[in-house]
Parts: structure tokens; C-alpha cells; sequence
């Protein structure tokens, strides 16, 4: 039996045990999921991403990348008003993996995850789906419209 996405996790489980996490996720998910896709759901479970991540210092300007950095500086919080006369609030993380480091802009509801203390300095995180443009203070990173920060389990 083919087992997609086993490799990454082949020194935690059993392929049996495996089959049978991803048979559960499947059956979870009401038949919705497809192998390749529940495997996906329970390497994430486990522990381990299916995603690859791009090295900090390989980032260029126009880039779609997945980061896993850990958190050394989170700016203050600031509240603007847009052009449009709605509010905006921002904040940036400074990233940083063995490579180098870069700014990550948190925006409007995704700043909710520093006022509630989710993102902290010390903390691992997976940015998914970012896009990286180049400004005055160098590379800055945000995600993109599907995208997701995530925060490890310490």
C-alpha cells in the first residue's frame, strides 16, 4: 500500500498504526478527505509539517514562500486610519532562522494573535503561503491571502 507523507514521520509510528490514523481521519472527516490529504492532517497531528520551508536568507523580493523561524522581536502594536477612513492596526515580528532574519507584518486581525499572547518572543512559527517585497527596513514578509501563521506547541 502506497503511504503518502509516511517518510516524515516513519521514527514515531508504525506504517500499521499509520493506515490506521489516516483510515480514522478520513472516516473523521465524513469520507471527504482523500488519502494524500488525510495523511497531510495526521503528519500535522503528529507533529511534523508536510510543507517545505525556504531559508530566510534565500528569500527574494516577488517570492511566494513557507517560513519556520522563531520569533526574537515583535514591534508595538499601531492603529492607523486608511485611506478609506477605516481603522488599521500593524504589527512586526522580527524572524529569524539559521540563515537570517526578516520583518513579518501582522495585520488588522492577525494582530489579535500578539494582544492575546499567542505569538511571543522565543515562539517557533510556520508562515504558510507568504509573499516577501523588499522595503526600507529589507525583506519584509506577510501572508498572502490564504495564508496562515501558525505557532508551534512549544
Amino acid at each position: 500500500m502506497r503511504r503518502p507523507f509516511y517518510e516524515k514521520v516513519e521514527d514515531l509510528v508504525t506504517p500499521e498504526a499509520f493506515d490506521a490514523q489516516v483510515d480514522s481521519a478520513i472516516a473523521e472527516w465524513g469520507g471527504l478527505l482523500d488519502r494524500d490529504t488525510a495523511a497531510m492532517v495526521v503528519v500535522e497531528r503528529l507533529g511534523r509539517s508536510v510543507a517545505s520551508f525556504a531559508r530566510i536568507a534565500d528569500l527574494e523580493e516577488g517570492m511566494e514562500a513557507n517560513l519556520r523561524a522563531t520569533v526574537v522581536g515583535i514591534s508595538p502594536v499601531r492603529t492607523f486610519t486608511r485611506q478609506d477612513g477605516t481603522p488599521g492596526r500593524v504589527a512586526n515580528l522580527e524572524l529569524r532562522d539559521e540563515s537570517g532574519f526578516c520583518r513579518f507584518a501582522l495585520w488588522d486581525d492577525d494582530v489579535g494573535l500578539v494582544d492575546r499572547g499567542k505569538v511571543a518572543v522565543g515562539a517557533t512559527v510556520r508562515a504558510l503561503d507568504c509573499y516577501v517585497k523588499r522595503t526600507n527596513f529589507g525583506l519584509d514578509v506577510s501572508r498572502g491571502k490564504f495564508g496562515a501563521l501558525v505557532v508551534e506547541a512549544p
